[in-house]
C-alpha cells in the first residue's frame, strides 16, 4: 500500500501533463483560424482574378471594336462623298481631308493614281479591288514597318474600267500598341489586390471575436485544472486512506479550493459582461468621496494615503468602480514596501486617479502585458499564491466601459497605476 504522498507525486504530474496537453491542443485553434483566413482571402482573390479578367478581356475587345468600327465609318462617309465627286468629274487636286480621314486616292482602272490627298504620297494605298458586284468594301492594309490602314475601298460604277476611290487613317495608338491592355491589366491587378486586402480585413475583423473566445477558453480551462486536479487528488488520498487523512483538513482545503474556482468563475463571468457590453445602472459619483470610503472599508496592514483635489465628479456605476478601485489597491498594497498614496485630480475635461505603490515597479516590457487575462508576474504570484490574474484585467475593461483608460506610467519609485475617467461637466471645482 502507498502513502498519500506517493499518490500526490503520481497524480500531479499526470495533471500537469494533462494541463499542459489540453492548453497546446486548444491553443492549436487560433491557427486554425487563421488558416481560415487564409482560405477565404485566396478562395475570394482567386474568384474576383477570374471575373476582372473575363471583363478586362470583354471590355478590351469591346473598346477596340468601337474604335475600329467608328474608324472605318468615317472613311466610308469620305469615300462615298468623293465617289460621287468622281461620278460628276469634280475632284480637286489635292483632295482636302479631315482630321480624322487624311488618306485619300483616286485610282483608275490601270492602278494610275489620278487625284489623291498630300498625305497618302506616290505609292497606292492599296492593291485591293472592290468586285463589281460589292462595290464598298472595308478593307486593312498593313505596309511593312508601319501601322496598319484602316481603308474604305468604293468602286465607283459596276463597269470593268471604273475607278476606284479609297479614304482612311492609320490605327490610332490603342489599337496599334498596347497601352490598352497595360491599362486594363493595370486596373484588374488593383482590383484584385484590393479584393483581397478588403477580404482579410473583413475574414480577420469577423474571426477576431471567435480568435478570442479561443484564447479565453485556452487560457481558462489551463487555469481551472490545476485547482481540480489539487482538489481531486485531496479527495482521492481521503477516500484511498482514510485512517491516514484528517477529514476535516481535508474538507477545509477542498473549501478552499472551491473558494478560488469560485472566485475565477465569478471574475470570468464580470469580464464576460463587461465585454458583451451588458449595460449597468450609472449615478453621478464623487469620485475623492468613493476612494476615500473604499480606503476606510479596507482593513490591511499597509496604510493607504489618499489625497483629494477639489470637487471631482463622474458619471458611473459605483459597483463596479469600487471593484476597480478595489482591484488597484489591494495590488498597490500588495507589492508595497511602506505604504500606498492614491491622488485624486482633474484636469482637461477628464478625472485623474493615481495609485502609486512603493514596491519594486513593473519593468516597461510588461506594462501591458498585466493587463492581460490570467497574467501574474512572479514577484505577483510570491506574494499572493491565491491569485487569479484577472484582477487588472478586469479593472481596465471596466475603465473602457466607462469611456476612460486605465494604465501604468513611470514612477520615480514603485508602479504608478493612472485611471482616467471623462468629469461630469459643471460637477467639478478648480483647485
Amino acid at each position: 500500500m502507498r502513502h498519500p504522498a506517493e499518490i500526490a507525486h503520481g497524480v500531479r504530474p499526470l495533471a500537469a501533463r494533462k494541463s499542459r496537453s489540453g492548453a497546446q491542443g486548444d491553443g492549436d485553434a487560433v491557427p486554425s483560424l487563421c488558416l481560415i483566413q487564409v482560405r477565404y482571402t485566396t478562395v475570394v482573390t482567386l474568384l474576383v482574378l477570374m471575373i476582372v479578367v473575363v471583363l478586362g478581356a470583354g471590355m478590351d475587345l469591346a473598346v477596340r471594336y468601337r474604335v475600329r468600327d467608328e474608324a472605318f465609318f468615317n472613311a466610308e462617309k469620305t469615300v462615298l462623298r468623293w465617289s460621287a465627286q468622281v461620278r460628276s468629274d469634280h475632284v480637286p487636286r489635292p483632295i482636302p481631308v479631315s482630321a480624322n480621314v487624311d488618306l485619300v486616292q483616286v485610282v483608275d482602272a490601270r492602278g494610275r493614281i489620278t487625284s489623291s490627298s498630300p498625305q497618302t504620297g506616290r505609292a497606292r494605298l492599296s492593291m485591293f479591288r472592290p468586285e463589281p458586284g460589292d462595290r464598298l468594301r472595308r478593307w486593312t492594309e498593313c505596309p511593312p514597318g508601319k501601322r496598319c490602314v484602316l481603308l474604305a475601298a468604293d468602286r465607283v460604277s459596276p463597269s470593268a474600267d471604273s475607278p476606284v476611290v479609297y479614304a482612311g487613317a492609320a490605327e490610332s495608338s490603342i489599337l496599334a500598341t498596347p497601352d490598352l491592355e497595360y491599362v486594363v491589366g493595370a486596373a484588374a491587378l488593383i482590383m484584385t489586390v484590393m479584393s483581397g486586402w478588403l477580404t482579410w480585413r473583413i475574414t480577420g475583423r469577423s474571426l477576431r471575436p471567435v480568435q478570442r473566445q479561443y484564447q479565453l477558453a485556452s487560457t481558462t480551462s489551463h487555469e481551472l485544472r490545476n485547482p481540480i486536479a489539487g482538489l481531486r487528488v485531496q479527495l482521492e488520498e481521503a477516500l484511498l486512506y482514510p485512517d491516514h487523512v484528517n477529514p476535516r483538513d481535508t474538507i477545509q482545503r477542498a473549501l478552499s479550493t472551491t473558494d478560488r474556482l469560485e472566485g475565477i468563475v465569478d471574475e470570468l463571468l464580470l469580464l464576460a459582461r463587461l465585454r458583451s457590453g451588458e449595460s449597468a445602472t450609472h449615478e453621478a459619483i464623487d469620485l475623492g468621496a468613493l476612494v476615500a470610503e473604499e480606503t476606510r472599508t479596507t482593513s490591511h496592514p499597509v496604510p493607504v494615503d489618499v489625497r483629494v483635489t477639489g470637487d471631482v465628479w463622474v458619471h458611473g456605476s459605483r459597483t463596479q468602480l469600487i471593484r476597480l478601485l478595489s482591484n488597484l489597491m489591494s495590488n498597490a498594497r500588495r507589492h508595497a514596501e511602506s505604504g500606498v498614496i492614491v491622488c485624486v485630480t482633474s484636469g482637461d475635461g477628464l478625472a485623474v486617479v493615481a495609485v502609486i505603490d512603493d514596491g519594486a515597479g513593473i519593468e516597461a516590457a510588461d506594462r501591458e502585458r498585466v493587463f492581460e487575462r490570467f497574467v501574474r508576474l512572479e514577484d505577483g504570484r510570491r506574494r499572493d499564491t491565491a491569485g487569479s490574474g484577472l484582477g487588472l484585467a478586469i479593472s481596465r475593461d471596466i475603465a473602457h466601459a466607462h469611456q476612460g483608460t486605465l494604465r501604468i506610467e513611470d514612477s520615480a519609485r514603485g508602479a504608478r497605476f493612472v485611471l482616467r475617467l471623462p468629469l461630469i461637466e459643471g460637477r467639478h471645482l478648480s483647485a
